[in-house]
């Protein structure tokens, strides 16, 4: 795989993956602060799959990628994750594509979700494999129905660890957190004031605002209120390469699994110059490939292929490089013939083709030296060098008895019976190799390649 496709993924992958910024803070609009708290979770009203081509996730909050510290949400290690989607190990957990990282360790990436309802949030996580293991860690977040409309949240976080050659199924709802009030818009801890009036140091007279560790049903229900939140699954604090794939979302009703896979691809092919080409003659034909986005590509290869109309079956002509987007290529059909241009499927992106164009190939550039020694063909004389054969070989004319009678018209006999003139074999011999030489030299050069 060559450098565009990962420079196109990297620059989607950039797009996507951000920090915890103030998004669950506000929550749900309206309503009373004393929400009702389910107490049993039911069915999903409306279930469905999304696929992501090259990390190309939807707009909205629903789903993006995160990146976090392990340690501290908001302290991370200098790094710029680079993407790779691939196929394997084994069968991916949905569709054919999983998604890589190979961090260096310190951070944790994965699928960041935000929430309207923690209440109505059922399921969120990933299925991940890492051949060696990996560790991570679980990031939520919870909004007391107090703290409405302001930037206080409560941080929860939770240790997660991937067997090492199997895909595990990390599920966030029901993990048990550690939890601690985080002011999001000053990305800082809130702090309760002990009211010690004898402290010389006003920071010793402060401590975290924590609550006992449970799990976000159990926020809810302790904090008596509904509120919005989000949920952030990270791995590879270890810096060991993992792979994530089925990441899913079911919240207020609807159950979402997100199917990682590559890039989507369009190939085009421009109208050429001409339909219509003297047989061997110069053809210029153009592709066009372009991601789902209509973003050229650059850095791989299509390939040209042809087919003779009425041949069945694609053949390679050639492989071409594509260069912002464009691959260029000529031919020269000696016969009607079809090209397409195909861009061939590869773990990071999907395959695709461009419609066909025929070029019809006159005949007229081949028919033309044939004609030239048509007119002789017993003698083969070429009777632009050699007019005088012409003159005598009129056979018809001195073969009528009723002229040849006459006496009078001819009266040497020496004149008419000049057989040297008229058969002159050293001159009718010259043209014999023009006529084994002219189509050669006019009919168009076929390129070997």
């Amino acid at each position: 795989m060559r450098a565009g496709i990962h420079q196109r993924i990297a620059a989607i992958g950039a797009a996507a993956c951000v920090v915890l910024a103030s998004g669950a803070a506000g929550g749900t609009s309206g309503g009373a602060a004393s929400a009702a708290v389910p107490t049993t979770r039911t069915a999903p009203t409306q279930q469905s799959t999304v696929v992501v081509r090259g990390l190309a996730f939807p707009e909205g909050r629903a789903m993006r990628l995160g990146l976090v510290g392990c340690d501290d949400v908001y302290e991370r290690v200098a790094e710029s994750p680079q993407a790779m989607i691939g196929t394997g190990p084994g069968s991916a957990p949905a569709g054919e594509r999983v998604l890589r990282y190979d961090l260096v360790g310190g951070n944790a990436l994965g699928p960041l979700s935000y929430v309207s309802s923690v209440a109505l949030t059922q399921s969120a996580g990933l299925t991940a494999y890492a051949e060696q293991g990996t560790t991570g860690v679980v990031w939520a977040g919870y909004q007391e129905p107090a703290d409405r409309r302001t930037g206080r949240v409560w941080f929860g976080r939770a240790e997660v660890v991937v067997p090492a050659g199997r895909w595990t199924r990390i599920e966030a709802t029901d993990l048990t957190y550690s939890w601690s009030k985080w002011d999001m818009y000053a990305q800082a801890p809130v702090v309760d004031q002990e009211g010690d009036e004898g402290a010389d140091d006003a920071a010793e007279a402060t401590v975290e605002e924590t609550v006992p560790d449970g799990t976000l049903a159990d926020m809810v229900v302790r904090h008596r209120g509904d509120g919005a939140g989000f949920v952030m699954t990270g791995l590879g604090c270890d810096g060991n390469e993992f792979a994530i794939d089925a990441l899913r979302l079911h919240t207020a009703g609807t159950a979402t699994t997100y199917d990682i896979e590559g890039l989507e691809t369009s190939v085009g092919m421009p109208a050429p110059p001409v339909r219509r080409a003297e047989a061997g003659q110069p053809v210029e034909l153009r592709g066009t490939l372009a991601d789902g986005t209509g973003a050229p590509l650059s850095g791989v290869t299509m390939r040209l292929e042809s087919r003779a109309v009425g041949a069945t079956g694609w053949k390679l002509e050639r492989v071409v490089d594509v260069v912002d987007g464009a691959a260029v290529a000529r031919v020269q059909p000696e016969r009607a013939t079809s090209y397409r241009w195909r861009f061939v499927d590869r773990p990071m992106a999907e395959g695709s083709v461009s419609a066909a164009v025929t070029i019809e190939a006159a005949s007229g550039a081949s028919g033309s030296p044939s004609a030239s020694p048509s007119p002789s063909p017993s003698g083969g004389a070429d009777p632009t060098p050699s007019p005088s054969p012409t003159k005598s070989a009129e056979p018809t004319k001195s073969a009528s008895p009723t002229k040849s009678a006459q006496p009078s018209t001819s009266p040497s006999p020496t004149k008419s019976a000049e057989p040297t003139k008229s058969a002159e074999p050293t001159r009718s011999a010259e043209p014999n190799t023009s006529p084994s030489t002219s189509p050669s030299a006019t009919t168009p050069p076929v390129d070997p390649t």
